[in-house]
């Protein structure tokens, strides 16, 4: 039985950030959604199907991707939400409302599709390509 392409709603109020996340995502044969702020997020989250979220911490508004993702649970107990920010001192209640926080800047490409992986384990991720850079050619003389 073949698996469906995780369905993916990705939160960031900085559209390049979700320009290349979708990039991304969509190489490893995601399906991505992206918002640029929680009401329009919420509003997804409502009106369609997803198999994970990701959430930028800080947005730019007065609510933060903590608060989104208490919504997000008040609606869909069960769905698996990861918090990718560039701050390393999010309030530790913010860590412990997703199940995956991501810094940006120490953690890569590969511990994002790490986690959504282990996260939506029925999901199909395209497997990484190991990149083979060839050898030097040898001068002869």
């Amino acid at each position: 039985m073949e698996t469906a392409k995780p369905r993916i709603l990705c939160l960031d109020d900085q559209p390049e950030n979700l320009a290349v996340r979708k990039v991304l995502l969509e190489q490893f044969g995601c399906e991505v959604v992206t918002v640029t702020n929680s009401s329009s997020c919420l509003h997804r989250v409502v009106q369609e199907t997803f198999d994970l979220v990701l959430l930028d911490y800080h947005l730019a508004e007065e609510v933060t991707g903590e608060d989104v993702a208490r919504d997000i649970a008040a609606l869909h107990p069960d769905m698996p939400m990861v918090m990718l920010t560039g701050d390393p001192k999010i309030p530790k209640s913010a860590c412990e409302c997703v199940d995956k926080v991501l810094i940006k800047g120490s953690s890569g490409p590969a511990e994002l599709l790490d986690t959504i992986q282990t996260l939506l384990p029925r999901g199909r991720i395209k497997p990484r390509r190991e990149f083979i850079v060839p050898a030097p050619l040898s001068k002869t003389s």
